[in-house]
């Protein structure tokens, strides 16, 4: 009768040890893919926001509505009130 060494065995688990360390890898540059496409995006929304509030305030002066607001009235830019200050939170003039 012949006796088995398990050596086939041994080989399996080296396998499975290298296809542990390659999917680690691949985990490990998917990550730091999505975390430079979330700051990507982060800047491109900054960009976009700042473009807005531009837009906004050339609207308004174009439409004649650059009037001065009082404090309490609504508000999207520190120009649109008389204070010069805009509470960019709750969106009203100081």
């Amino acid at each position: 009768m012949e006796r088995k060494t398990g050596f086939g065995k041994a080989g399996k688990a080296q396998v499975s040890a290298e296809m542990i360390l390659l999917i680690a890898a691949v985990l490990a540059v998917a990550l730091v893919l999505v975390s430079q496409i979330q700051e990507v995006a982060k800047q491109g929304a900054k960009a976009v926001k700042d473009n807005a509030k531009k837009l906004d305030n050339e609207l308004d002066a174009i439409a004649g509505l650059a009037s001065k607001r009082e404090a309490g009235e609504k508000c999207t830019s520190d120009s649109q009130c008389e204070s010069g200050e805009c509470d960019e939170y709750l969106k009203v003039c100081k």
